[in-house]
């Protein structure tokens, strides 16, 4: 996890590098598959260009003191990192809020 704090809006799951290249709305939550691990490891500046467009991420991969954490603090991103299965468990446009405190991270369905 990065920054502490609370974010409300609407799952977007992002399986494939690609799927990065689209128009982020104000209360977009991408949700990262684990696949992208290895493409955010080698390509930093699309990692830091997402956390220029978003307020919170959440990630089936990474460590919570990692790169993809300090890009997220950076930016004052919220990113909720070891969420297993997020990808299958949530869906597109499902509703959700993060909350993160401290080390731990949290995910509530609204509707």
């Amino acid at each position: 996890m990065s920054e502490a704090g609370e974010f409300s809006g609407k799952a977007v799951i992002i399986c494939a590098p690609e799927e990065l290249e689209r128009e982020w709305t104000s209360d977009s939550i991408p949700v990262l598959h684990n696949d992208l691990e290895i493409y955010f490891n080698e390509n930093p500046a699309s990692m830091d260009r997402l956390f220029e467009e978003v307020t919170a991420v959440l990630a089936e991969f990474g460590e919570s003191i990692s790169q993809f954490a300090t890009y997220a603090t950076q930016h004052g991103a919220i990113a909720v990192v070891k969420v297993n299965d997020a990808t299958h468990v949530l869906e597109n446009d499902m509703h959700i809020r993060v909350e993160a405190v401290e080390n731990q991270g949290d995910v509530f369905f609204i509707d």
